[in-house]
């Protein structure tokens, strides 16, 4: 992954994008990693992952509707 310092990325800033289509680019701020630029494919393909690995996640729950008490969120709110 290529890494930029703030003030590159800044006075180059379509270069940086450019580069994003490429690959993930990272951002530094004195030496320090302080973000990353993707392309919207990119950061669609990871967006789609994790929402289907947490779909996975809650299908995958022990729990079925017979365990969970509807009731307690009413009780709490006062309803």
């Amino acid at each position: 992954m290529r890494s930029w310092q703030a003030a590159d990325a800044k006075q180059n800033f379509g270069r940086l994008v450019d580069a994003a289509r490429e690959g993930p680019q990272m951002l530094l701020r004195h030496a320090e990693p302080v973000g990353v630029v993707l392309s919207m494919e990119h950061y669609e393909r990871l967006k789609a992952q994790a929402d289907a690995e947490f779909a996975n996640f809650l299908l995958a729950s022990p729990l079925d509707e017979t365990d969970f008490d509807r009731d307690v969120g009413m009780s709490l709110s006062g309803g």
